[in-house]
């Protein structure tokens, strides 16, 4: 006689794909009523919604935590620009589509990167089932992905704006490291090429906002200096012109604040007195 047991159907990911279902039903019959402001951001959660069958069992319960949000809030009013920031964040994370990265860029259109960003980490951070932010890492990798601008210029749906894309990818990408970031953060310096291309390349988004406070305590101090030359030791490398460029994007920011704040303000490097090691002094 066989002993060999039947086989156990997979419940979950059946479930899960019946209740996307549902919910496009829903996002879609809410884009009959054709509201111009939502037009958008319906589209990102049909489109994300519309690959649950592509999700790897071992990202189930990331998918499921934005089905429940989303969920959460079925008449998709004031809620839907967070729903559609979050499975945009998603999607990055575990798919990465070229659409993806189209759907951050009409997303940084609608909102602007800096409320883009607060939404992706008020709610995104929801649904992590890690501390260590494991898929909003791995959706900052996908949005500074190298080559980048190569794959979206070879894709029909969004050859036609690759170089604006990329840009736009950066920047967003630099609003999400900013979130929740407290310029009192100190970590150990990185004084290393192998340092500066381990964090590069296992680091995860906390560490990497860790490192991102100290710049922007002080975007001119030698520490930043330090960490630009271990970037140019490092060669013409993705990484290398990653933090390079995150580094002119802090610099930025904190000029156009000083100049804001304090008309005719002198160059920030000779605002502040600086303690060793490159930190700011009160």
């Amino acid at each position: 006689m066989s002993t060999t047991r039947p086989a156990v159907t997979a419940l979950r990911p059946w479930s899960l794909a019946r209740r996307s279902a549902t919910l496009r039903e829903h996002v879609r019959a809410r884009r009959v009523i054709g509201l111009p402001h939502e037009e958008l951001f319906l589209d990102v959660l049909d489109g994300a919604l519309a690959r649950t069958h592509r999700v790897r069992p071992e990202d189930l319960d990331v998918w499921a935590r934005l089905v429940a949000l989303v969920e959460e809030h079925p008449e998709l009013s004031h809620t839907l620009p967070a729903c559609a920031a979050s499975a945009n964040l998603v999607g990055l994370a575990l798919l990465g589509d070229a659409e993806d990265h189209a759907a951050l860029s009409g997303l940084v259109d609608e909102l602007g990167h800096k409320r883009l960003a607060r939404l992706q980490h008020r709610y995104g951070t929801a649904l992590e089932t890690d501390s260590r932010l494991p898929m909003t890492s791995a959706a900052l990798r996908r949005i500074l992905a190298p080559g980048l601008a190569r794959r979206l210029a070879a894709h029909p749906r969004t050859a036609c704006r690759s170089g604006t894309i990329d840009d736009t990818c950066l920047r967003a990408a630099h609003a999400l490291l900013l979130q929740g970031v407290n310029r009192t953060w100190t970590v150990p310096r990185l004084d290393s090429v192998e340092e500066f291309v381990d964090i590069a390349a296992h680091g995860t988004i906390n560490e990497w906002r860790h490192h991102v406070a100290m710049i922007i305590a002080d975007p001119w101090s030698p520490y930043v200096e330090r960490i630009i030359e271990l970037a140019r030791q490092v060669g013409k490398s993705h990484a290398a012109r990653v933090i390079t460029a995150v580094v002119a994007l802090c610099r930025d920011q904190e000029l156009a604040t000083g100049a804001l704040a304090v008309p005719h303000a002198p160059h920030p490097a000779t605002r502040r007195s600086r303690h060793l090691g490159g930190r700011a002094a009160p």
